[in-house]
């Protein structure tokens, strides 16, 4: 976690500690999250665990095919100033509400932008088994454990659940903190 690496607090820690530390700043994160959006279940929250610890490397093909599909989702959404414009998932990653940034005139290009420079900040550790891990320790339910165990297989990607995209309509893109200081310049 570059993040955490860079973060003198964290500096000195060794793998197992900063996955530690990772894991009980995600756990707050959540909190808040359950907050904000009191419909998640496990779906939602896989979704979550997975996002904040191993970022979004595996959905970037090119700056222009990000661009292209943000644009034909943005034209679709109302910019939103109620929003929340950014939300923490974890100590690395972030999650930009689109109809915040379209509020904002943050543009499609600049969004893709983020996204390649999000993409290249690669997980020093984490695992699809520590996503798991992360998710049922959290909850031991059967119902989490289902849900989780979908994490494991390599070509499975996780979504929000029906009843979470009903209520709250999500649409945002995770981006690399460390990107968002260009964000900050735009708006």
């Amino acid at each position: 976690m570059e993040y955490l690496f860079n973060n003198p607090e964290y500096a000195k820690k060794t793998e197992p500690a900063l996955k530690i530390a990772c894991a009980e700043e995600m756990k707050r994160c959540l909190t808040v999250q359950k907050k904000r959006y009191p419909l998640m279940n496990e779906e939602d929250i896989v979704k979550f665990a997975f996002q904040g610890m191993l970022g979004v490397g595996h959905l970037i093909r090119s700056e222009e095919d990000a661009a292209k599909r943000l644009q034909e989702e943005m034209n679709g959404l109302e910019p939103n100033t109620e929003e929340p414009y950014i939300e923490t998932i974890s100590p690395d990653w972030v999650r930009m509400n689109l109809r915040a940034a379209k509020a904002r005139g943050v543009t499609e290009a600049d969004i893709a932008y983020m996204l390649c420079q999000s993409a290249q900040h690669k997980p020093l550790f984490f695992t699809r088994q520590d996503v798991y891990n992360f998710c049922v320790r959290l909850d031991d339910s059967e119902r989490m454990k289902q849900a989780a165990a979908k994490i494991l297989n390599e070509h499975w990607l996780p979504g929000h659940s029906q009843q979470y995209r009903d209520a709250y309509h999500p649409a945002y893109r995770v981006l690399h903190k460390n990107c968002m200081s260009f964000s900050l310049l735009l708006r």
